[in-house]
């Protein structure tokens, strides 16, 4: 049995998904037509009550990270002899499941429960090497309770040795008159929605894309998913800006806070919510470009237009005059394939309004041209652009909208 993160299946996780009594035929099925394959689940009670879930879940074709009080990692638990056979008897009783994909250990830990997470996480993966251990993060804009944000990290990963990295940040705000006034002008700021991007968005992904580099390990992202505090409810160019950046930046995993929590995209009895309609157009998105996203390797981010805090801006970098974009505000991530071909992940600025560009590519040989992936074909894939001028094209996003984009040639080798 090979480990989760080596199969084929994109991870797309719906957070606080449905728990309980809510893992049901209909719920589960709903969960998996909208594109997730995973579920994050709380599952009280004793071993038949969570074999019952799994297998709902299993017969659905979504998987359970499943949040149970026998592993879970509180700040005043103590893990004793008693606790541990505890959690080696569940584990041993679901860990050959297919319903299962990861346990739920803990969200949001301060630095000084790290040991104790780390203890958990190292028990259960000796009995379970296949599943994941999830842990998820705050948002590293300081250290909770270490000195630095990077700090932080460095420390979980030396004590855990995770399978992956994961963190919440939920960037985009309402903002007041004050608000908008007292920031005007930021490139961060939409003063006709009446919202806030947090300006530390990118630093954040930036974070955790040179973390990951630097240690194999891949990360998940999230989108917000749900109207709560001072969030709204989210559009279309919302969720796509946060999930098609968490890409760029070389995510591997995504995930949405929140699924059946406050009624976010589906209702107890089963009917489901305009934001449910969003995701399944991401997750199909996302699912169809996935056999491409997989294979390729991040090696940096660009900005054009106003920079933020801890991007690069495109025109001043060293792939100015190998690559070239012009017009509307974007973020550019670059990839390289396993051929050494680049590929862009342009991404629109802009949360809310559309975005007019000219991405161009002067590379040697001449032959080489864009190409650009079509996730709602019936066979997606790459394809010419059209009209045609190969290397010189008019790019038009809606907002939020992220597009793939390959620099290939005919037979005439790598590219970079």
């Amino acid at each position: 049995m090979a480990n989760v993160l080596e199969e084929p299946t994109f991870p797309i996780v719906g957070w606080a998904g449905p728990g309980d009594d809510l893992i049901r035929p209909d719920i589960m099925a709903g969960m998996a037509e909208a594109g997730f394959t995973v579920s994050h689940s709380s599952v009280r009670g004793d071993i038949d009550a969570v074999i019952r879930a799994l297998d709902v879940a299993a017969d659905s074709g979504v998987r359970l990270q499943l949040a149970h009080a026998a592993w879970h990692v509180g700040d005043r638990d103590r893990f004793d002899d008693r606790r541990l056979g505890e959690i080696a008897a569940l584990v041993d009783a679901v860990k050959d499941h297919p319903g299962l994909y990861a346990y739920h250990l803990r969200d949001e830990p301060r630095f000084d429960q790290l040991p104790k997470l780390a203890k958990v996480h190292n028990f259960i993966l000796e009995r379970d090497p296949n599943h994941l251990c999830y842990i998820n993060h705050f948002p590293p804009i300081e250290g909770w309770g270490a000195p630095t944000a990077e700090a932080f990290w460095r420390r979980y990963i030396e004590l855990t040795q995770p399978q992956f990295l994961s963190f919440d940040h939920y960037p985009i705000t309402i903002a007041s008159h004050e608000a908008l006034a007292a920031n005007a002008g930021k490139p961060n700021v939409f003063p006709a929605a009446k919202i806030i991007v947090k300006p530390d968005f990118f630093s954040c992904l930036e974070l955790l894309r040179v973390l990951s580099n630097g240690t194999g390990l891949p990360f998940w992202a999230f989108t917000c998913a749900v109207r709560h505090g001072p969030y709204p409810t989210p559009t279309e160019g919302h969720m796509r800006f946060q999930l098609m950046n968490d890409l760029a930046y070389g995510a591997r995993g995504l995930q949405y806070f929140t699924y059946a929590h406050d009624n976010a995209m589906v209702h107890p009895d089963g009917t489901t919510t305009e934001t449910w309609a969003i995701a399944k157009r991401i997750n199909a998105d996302v699912h169809a470009m996935a056999p491409v996203i997989r294979a390729l390797r991040n090696i940096g981010v660009f900005r054009t237009g106003p920079l933020w805090a801890a991007t690069q801006p495109l025109h001043s970098s060293h792939l100015s005059p190998l690559l070239d974009c012009t017009g509307d505000p974007v973020t550019i991530g670059v990839f390289q394939d396993n051929a050494d071909r680049l590929h862009l992940w342009v991404v629109n600025g802009s949360p809310v309004d559309w975005a007019s560009v000219r991405l161009k590519v002067d590379v040697d040989p001449a032959k080489q041209r864009l190409f650009v992936f079509n996730p709602t074909a019936n066979e997606p894939g790459f394809r010419e652009l059209w009209p045609a001028d190969p290397r010189d094209q008019l790019i038009t996003l809606a907002p939020g909208e992220g597009r793939l984009f390959k620099v290939d040639s005919e037979g005439l080798g790598v590219n970079f």
